[in-house]
């Protein structure tokens, strides 16, 4: 076990030695006549300690290393325990020539300026102010901060001393430099010195210092790696496997003994044995995981607080080294991105100094577009290529670099001569330390050539189109005077027909009765033929004036509520006579319950009729029907006679106006050739169609389908 250095009856003489196998590093060796110091050809093969053996002795140690100023510890007697590598510089040989103390200007030791304030009853904490001979023969005043360590039982044990300040770079002449020194210095870094130390210090038998991506926490990149004393060239540590992937949101971890068994995946630790295993892991900024500091044994770890604290202190010390390698891989990175993005960009790009309008950089689609060589342009100012004035040019710069505008509309002038109009967003930034503005441009000329041009016949089609539209209301107007001059037309040509008609009809009728005396049988019939060809008249008169009306486009549908089934009664009971006088049976089949429709009930009503009415004119024998059906939103009537049918070329002209089809019936075929087209019309008017089914010889069907509720 080791003694306690620090305590007033420790033993002075250490159980064993404590050294760095490191080359080139002075090491310490305890005497009797207190610390010795060991030079680098003076070291013999003393065996490495094992991680076993660490304690608080070699935690002090390495703690006072860390320090980046002198460090002295003394203990109880005087004799130096532990000083660092800058305390070095205040170690001189002493008058016995048996070890190094810290020495006046007059030969003085330390020690005993330091014991004497303590017999005067000073504070446990004070300052030591002293004229130091140092190792380069030269005297310094060196201030120490003195605090006394407790002995035992409460006696008085050693001395902690440390200077506000190290002496001049010239006392460290012919010194070996420290492994530590790399961390200080980021553009000399050496970490394979410090992994190397690492592992002496610790007694391990291997460590590795790893880079840790924070969005890719399985993999590492190894910075540094040593095995048994050697720097491990090349070797990239595999993290799949060791005892980091079970360390989520943990800040360390220790394997004491088992570490093959425990992690049987550890391609490391089962190619060489290791035993035990301790990681502290270190942050980025962000406080996410960017390092990992780790060592391996086949020893079992005896100590582990020991471990995880020398750990931490090297940790500590290689933290702002790591963070300043990953700080400049990704500015150097984003600077190969933006080198990259700007050389090889389609965009003219530009690099302006604002506060002298000097080009900086320019791409090579920058000389493209204005017709500069490099240098040239990179010799002109921004003055040089917009067409605005100086002083307003300055003041856009201005703008952008103030961040309150990043968006510009210039025109710039090319070595030919010629003016472009370009857009530019421009952003500043730092470069080098230099305050730049980055630009890039657009040339919008063609875009605005383009842009003029559509608004151009936009202009043209907006002038054209009024005029169109101004033609064509003048265009209605004057439909709208005809269409009137028209209707009135007809109606006064259908008052003119009417009136002699219905004296023609109206004297015919007296005549055929007899009312005027009697007749014989050939007078009789030729009256007969005159009210005939009366009433036929009539009803051409009626139905042109109707489908003249119709194609106006003025008649709409005037809704109410009615029965249909109701309707198609009262048709039946109307056209039942007739159909009996022609000797045929005239069928209803509509639903019992009423059939509530909201339309017009006067063009229902005049389509069926006109419908029966073709039905009993073209069929000599048989049966003529009307079928109504209903659902939720449409109603069906359905006429079906048994006449003569139509032929199937005849059907596609069904509804043609002032078209009789051709049937072959005795009979006369009176009519107009108008009553299908109205009631097509009509049936339009109604938002439905009428749809035909015939066979030549065994009769037709007339389908009327409408909405139950108008639109």
């Amino acid at each position: 076990m080791r003694p306690d250095p620090f305590g007033h009856d420790a033993p002075l003489v250490a159980q064993g030695r404590f050294t760095r196998h490191h080359q080139g590093y002075a090491c310490f060796e305890r005497t009797p006549k207190g610390g010795r110091v060991i030079e680098p050809d003076q070291q013999s093969g003393g065996s490495r300690p094992s991680a076993a053996a660490l304690g608080p002795y070699a935690f002090m140690t390495a703690l006072a290393e860390m320090v980046p100023v002198p460090v002295i510890v003394f203990d109880s007697h005087g004799a130096i325990i532990i000083s660092n590598r800058l305390a070095g510089q205040l170690l001189v040989v002493s008058p016995e020539q048996i070890d190094r103390r810290v020495l006046t200007f007059d030969g003085t030791d330390l020690w005993d300026v330091i014991a004497a304030k303590r017999r005067s009853g000073e504070l446990m904490i004070t300052e030591v102010p002293a004229r130091i001979r140092t190792s380069a023969n030269r005297s310094v005043d060196v201030t120490f901060v003195v605090s006394t360590l407790g002995g035992h039982e409460g006696s008085d044990g050693g001395v902690f001393a440390m200077a506000y300040d190290a002496p001049d770079e010239r006392d460290l002449v012919g010194q070996h430099p420290h492994p530590l020194d790399g961390t200080l210095f980021p553009e000399r870094q050496q970490f394979a010195p410090i992994v190397r130390l690492l592992a002496e210090d610790l007694g391990a038998d291997a460590a590795v210092f790893a880079e840790v991506d924070p969005d890719r926490p399985l993999s590492a990149r190894t910075i540094a790696a040593v095995q048994d004393g050697q720097s491990l060239e090349g070797f990239e540590w595999s993290l799949p496997g060791t005892p980091v992937m079970s360390t989520a949101g943990k800040r360390a971890i220790t394997v004491r003994h088992g570490l093959r068994q425990a992690f049987p995946d550890d391609t490391w630790a089962a190619a060489e044995g290791f035993d035990s295993f301790a990681a502290v892991f270190l942050t980025d900024v962000a406080g996410r995981r960017a390092g990992i500091l780790a060592v391996y044994s086949r020893d079992p770890i005896e100590a582990p607080e020991a471990m995880a604290g020398m750990l931490r202190l090297f940790a500590a010390r290689l933290l702002p080294a790591l963070r300043h390698l990953i700080g400049d891989r990704s500015l150097r990175e984003s600077e190969e991105r933006y080198s990259a993005l700007f050389e090889h960009s389609h965009l003219p790009m530009l690099l302006i100094d604002p506060a002298s309008t000097q080009i900086v950089d320019a791409n090579d689609a920058a000389c493209n577009f204005y017709g500069f060589g490099y240098d040239d342009l990179t010799a002109m100012s921004a003055l040089q290529i917009n067409t605005l004035a100086p002083d307003d040019t300055r003041e856009e710069l201005a703008r952008a670099a103030n961040r309150t505008r990043n968006y510009f509309q210039f025109h710039h002038r090319l070595a030919d001569g010629s003016v472009r109009d370009v857009e530019v967003y421009s952003n500043p930034i730092s470069v080098h330390s230099r305050e730049l503005l980055f630009d890039i441009v657009h040339d919008v000329t063609d875009r605005h050539r383009t842009e003029s041009e559509l608004e151009r016949y936009k202009q043209q089609l907006e002038s054209l189109l009024q005029r169109r539209t101004d033609d064509l209301m003048r265009t209605n107007v004057e439909l709208q005077q005809t269409t009137a001059a028209s209707d009135a037309f007809y109606e006064n040509v259908g008052a003119e027909f009417r009136t002699p008609l219905h004296t023609i009809i109206g004297f015919s009728d007296l005549l055929a009765r007899g009312m005027v005396g009697e007749l014989n049988e050939e007078q009789v019939r030729q009256v007969d033929m005159i009210r005939d060809a009366g009433r036929q008249l009539a009803a051409l008169v009626d139905d042109v004036l109707e489908l003249s009306r119709l194609q106006t486009g003025v008649e709409a549908c005037e809704p109410e509520e009615f029965d249909l089934a109701e309707l198609v009664r009262s048709i039946a009971v109307g056209v039942r006579q007739t159909a009996e006088a022609s000797h045929l049976a005239f069928e209803v089949s509509c639903p019992e319950q009423a059939v509530e429709l909201f339309t017009d009930r006067n063009k229902v009503e005049q389509i069926l009729l006109q419908l029966i009415s073709n039905a009993l004119k073209y069929t000599s024998e048989g049966t003529v029907r009307m079928v109504v059906e209903v659902d939720e939103s449409t109603a069906v009537v359905r006429v079906v006679d048994t006449g003569v049918g139509i032929e199937a070329s005849e059907i596609p002209h069904i509804f043609d106006e002032f078209r009789q089809v051709a049937r072959r019936v005795s009979g006369t075929h009176e009519g107009t050739g108008l009553g299908l087209a109205v009631c097509l019309r009509l049936a339009h008017i109604l938002g439905g169609t009428i749809e035909v089914e015939s066979e030549l010889g065994a009769g037709s069907t007339f389908t009327l389908t409408f909405p139950r509720r108008c639109a």
